[in-house]
C-alpha cells in the first residue's frame, strides 16, 4: 500500500543512485556518518512513505523543502563500511542503520545486513524504523541475516491517532504490533522510542511503556521504552505545541519511572557507546576549494560536490 506514497515522491522529485564513483562520507543524507563513538551510522536511503507531523527531516510526500531523494548502491556503502570499521580500531562497533528517510524500504536491506555481519570488529547491527512496511517473511529475512535490533519509531497504540501522525491514512499500527511479537520470536531485540508530544500522545506515551513492558521488549538487558523529546528542527515539520525543556522533560521521564515501576533511561556504558577515532577531516569552515558538481542535495537549492585537486 505504501509503494503509492514512493510514486507520489517520485513524480515530485529527482531519484538520485548513489553508484560506486561516489563519496560514502560528507554527506549527511546518505552513506556514513561518524559521531566519534563506536556506533557507526549507516544511512542507505533518504525515501519516505510517511509525512510524519514532527519529522525533523521533514521526509515523506508531503515535504516542502526536498527537490531530490537518494538510494545508495549496496556494495560502495559496504566497502566504504569496512574501512571505516577497520579505522575506528575497535572490536565491538554498533552499525545503526537509519537516515533521513526510513530504511525498511531500502530495496537492498538484507544485503546490506548480511554484509554488515560479516566484517572483523562489528558485534551488533541495529536500525531505526517504524516497521510497518514488512511482512513476516521479509522480517525472518532480516533475522536470519543478522539484525540485533530494532529501535521502533512508535508513538501510539491508537489507530486513529497513529495515522495522523504520521500523517498517512492507510498506517497500520496494529500490523506494527505484530510485527514487534514476531520480530521478538525470531530473536530480534526491540526497544520502543516513542517522541513524546505533549498535548497530543500524553496518555499514549503511558500506554506504549505499557506495552512494551508486558512484551519484553528490552529483554531485561536494555529499558523497554527509551522516550525521545520533541526538538523542532529548523528544516524540519513544526507541530504546534508547547515544547517542553529538557529539565521538565527528564522530570517527567523520572515520574513516570516511579508510577509506572519502569526503566525509561539508560547510561551509555548500558548501551555499550564509548569513544573511537573519528574521521579526520580535511577541511575547516571558511575555507575556500573547488568543486565539480555532481547532482542535486536533497534541499531545494543545495547541490553535491566533488572536490578538485
Amino acid at each position: 500500500m505504501w509503494r503509492g506514497s514512493i510514486n507520489e515522491i517520485e513524480r515530485k522529485r529527482e531519484i538520485i543512485r548513489v553508484d560506486r564513483g561516489t563519496l560514502e562520507v560528507g554527506v549527511l543524507a546518505f552513506g556514513i556518518v561518524d559521531r566519534g563513538t563506536n556506533i557507526i551510522e549507516v544511512r542507505p536511503t533518504t525515501l519516505c512513505p510517511l509525512s510524519c507531523i514532527y519529522c525533523s527531516v521533514n521526509a515523506g510526500p508531503r515535504s516542502t523543502n526536498r527537490w531530490a531523494e537518494f538510494i545508495d548502491d549496496p556494495e560502495a556503502l559496504l566497502m566504504a563500511l569496512e574501512e571505516v570499521v577497520r579505522f575506528k580500531g575497535t572490536r565491538d562497533i554498533e552499525v545503526h542503520i537509519d537516515g533521513m528517510g526510513e530504511p525498511g524500504v531500502y530495496p537492498y536491506l538484507v544485503d546490506l545486513v548480511r554484509g554488515i555481519k560479516t566484517m572483523d570488529g562489528v558485534s551488533m547491527v541495529s536500525m531505526q524504523t517504524r516497521l510497518y512496511m514488512f511482512t513476516v517473511d521479509e522480517l525472518r529475512e532480516l533475522a536470519r541475516a543478522g539484525l540485533d535490533r530494532i529501535n521502533l519509531s512508535i508513538d501510539t497504540l491508537n489507530p486513529g491517532l497513529a495515522k495522523k501522525i504520521s500523517g498517512a491514512p492507510w498506517y497500520d499500527i496494529d500490523h506494527v504490533k505484530e510485527l514487534v511479537v514476531k520480530a521478538l520470536e525470531l530473536g530480534i531485540n526491540v526497544i520502543a522510542s516513542p517522541v513524546w508530544l505533549p498535548g497530543i500522545n500524553d496518555d499514549d506515551i503511558i500506554e506504549v511503556i505499557k506495552w512494551a513492558r508486558e512484551l519484553g521488549l528490552g529483554r531485561g538487558e536494555l529499558p523497554p521504552v527509551l522516550i525521545q523529546k520533541y526538538v523542532p528542527h529548523k528544516r524540519g515539520r513544526k507541530v504546534r505545541i508547547r515544547v517542553m525543556t529538557w529539565q521538565e522533560f527528564w522530570g517527567r521521564i523520572k515520574k513516570l519511572e516511579g508510577e509506572l515501576g519502569v526503566r525509561l533511561t539508560a547510561m551509555n556504558n548500558e548501551l555499550n557507546i564509548h569513544k573511537a577515532p573519528k574521521l579526520p577531516k580535511p577541511y575547516n569552515v571558511g575555507d575556500y576549494v573547488k568543486v565539480r558538481i555532481i547532482s542535486r542535495g536533497i534541499i531545494k537549492g543545495e547541490f553535491l560536490g566533488v572536490i578538485l585537486p
